[in-house]
């Protein structure tokens, strides 16, 4: 039986380490001085800085080989289990042509964990796409300026050209971004991981050209030179 000496000390420990716990995640895992900003994707460890992020991708031991599965002698009986409801609205937005990032969910297993992960995330990326794109006739006729002051002046879709495109989606990427809460964490760890993938680094050629065969393939370069357009302006 142990003393009330021997119970204190080790309450004493725990929370020691609980401390210490709590302080590694206040600050970067690479370089030790900086509060974290991202995580990265496959060991979730926090870091501050592209630069840093870099110095950790080079450092990071390679993901362990799956082990083929061994071929069962019978039948496996149907499984009775229902999907969960995010892999659910995962798979359905990975089966919609609608939704212009489709073709991600099948480049990597860590963007499909990604999509469970976040079920939300395909809507907060579909307005990030519809932030670059001309405005509807829709929206142009709902104008709340009356017709008559209108007249003669150019429309919001005619005054629409792929630079304002792409400056309102940088706008729309830098607030997702800096969303609170899991919506912008969603969005940054998909810029990490789209931005990982791109670069070669997990997935190689295979995700590479699983991402060229679709129409997609122009919606990830988006992400992907507006988060470079984005550092060049830091």
């Amino acid at each position: 039986m142990s003393s009330p000496a021997d119970t204190k000390s080790a309450q004493g420990n725990e929370s020691a380490q609980q401390a210490a716990d709590e302080a590694s995640k206040s600050i970067c895992g690479v370089c030790q001085q900086e509060p974290p900003k991202y995580k990265c994707p496959r060991c979730y460890l926090p870091y501050c800085s592209v630069a840093c992020n870099k110095v950790h991708r080079e450092n990071h031991p390679p993901d362990p080989e799956p082990k083929p599965s061994e071929p069962s002698q019978a039948a496996a009986p149907p499984t009775t289990e229902t999907p969960t409801a995010a892999a659910a609205a995962a798979a359905a937005n990975a089966n919609d042509r609608s939704n212009p990032f489709r073709a991600l969910d099948s480049a990597s297993d860590k963007l499909q964990m990604l999509f469970t992960k976040y079920p939300d995330l395909p809507a907060q990326l579909a307005d990030i796409h519809a932030a670059t794109q001309p405005p509807s006739e829709e929206a142009t006729q709902n104008s709340s300026i009356p017709a008559s002051l209108l007249k003669g002046l150019p429309s919001k879709k005619d005054a629409w050209n792929h630079d304002v495109g792409i400056k309102n989606g940088k706008e729309a990427l830098r607030k997702a971004r800096r969303a609170d809460g899991v919506a912008g964490e969603a969005v940054r760890e998909y810029c990490e991981l789209i931005v990982y993938l791109m670069n070669g680094q997990a997935g190689g050629a295979e995700a590479a050209a699983l991402l060229q065969k679709e129409a997609a393939m122009q919606d990830s370069e988006l992400i992907e030179r507006l988060l470079e357009e984005e550092k060049r302006k830091r």
